[in-house]
């Protein structure tokens, strides 16, 4: 895990304005705020260098990208092969998270796919023949009601 960065609650209202609309201007920052554009950018750029902002993104709608199918996925690997497995997971360009979890399974996973044949073919001939995944267990997505970053 990363570690805690220390944030002020300017820098949490600057994140928090950023994650609703990242292409805000500095300026219309400042003034929904009262924080100096000047502030603003200082602040920016050291949220940048320190590790807090990782990227600047766009959040897209899968329909317009045709990516309309979501799976979770929950795998069991050999504990010999856990890193390996994860590595190739990763590599995979439909598999937009992967992480590590404790319990019955080690892997969470979330797949996108343009059909329930596209995602099929996904898990049956790329994700299956990975050295080292056991066992899957597949949940379609069917309703989408929150979807975000961790809060600020």
């Amino acid at each position: 895990m990363g570690n805690s960065l220390e944030l002020d609650e300017v820098d949490r209202t600057i994140l928090r304005m950023l994650r609703q609309n990242a292409r805000m201007s500095l300026q219309e920052m400042s003034r929904k705020t009262g924080i100096s554009d000047a502030t603003i950018q200082f602040r920016l750029k050291r949220m940048k260098i320190n590790g807090a902002i990782e990227k600047f993104t766009i959040s897209t709608n899968p329909s317009a990208t045709g990516y309309v199918v979501t799976a979770i996925m929950l795998v069991q690997t050999d504990s010999e092969k856990h890193d390996q497995a994860m590595a190739a997971l990763v590599q995979i360009p439909e598999i937009t998270e992967v992480y590590g979890v404790l319990g019955e399974h080690d892997l969470y996973v979330k797949i996108w796919s343009r059909s329930l044949e596209e995602l099929s073919t996904i898990i049956n001939d790329r994700i299956r023949s990975i050295e080292g995944i056991e066992d899957l267990q597949e949940i379609v997505v069917v309703e989408r009601a929150k979807e975000e970053t961790p809060p600020v």
